[in-house]
């Protein structure tokens, strides 16, 4: 005894939803393991900026000029020298552009 086609049709609609809700499901995952994966690189370049501060004013007080700092250290020379100026009057390093 065949189904009747309403009964097919309703087993196809039910198919498609269900693909779509484990489509959504696996996309949310990649998506919390990306959020992860940022946040993570995020702290790794907080962390390499802090670095770079240091070392920053470690070659301005051994006296390399700021033209070279920047060149070596890849940063703009205006941002070197808010950089420096900022430690300076204690500031935090706000403005990095590498």
């Amino acid at each position: 005894m065949s189904e009747p086609e309403e009964v097919r049709q309703l087993r196809a609609c039910r198919a498609e939803v269900e693909g779509i809700k484990k489509e959504l499901e696996d996309a949310r995952e990649q998506q919390a393991k990306l959020e992860e994966k940022i946040n993570g690189l995020l702290k790794k370049q907080r962390e390499a900026r802090k670095k770079r501060r240091e070392a920053v004013l470690a070659a301005d007080a051994a006296g390399v000029p700021r033209l070279r700092i920047s060149k070596e250290v890849g940063m703009q020379r205006s941002n070197v020298y808010k950089l420096l100026e900022g430690a300076d009057t204690g500031d935090s390093d706000t403005s990095d552009d590498s």
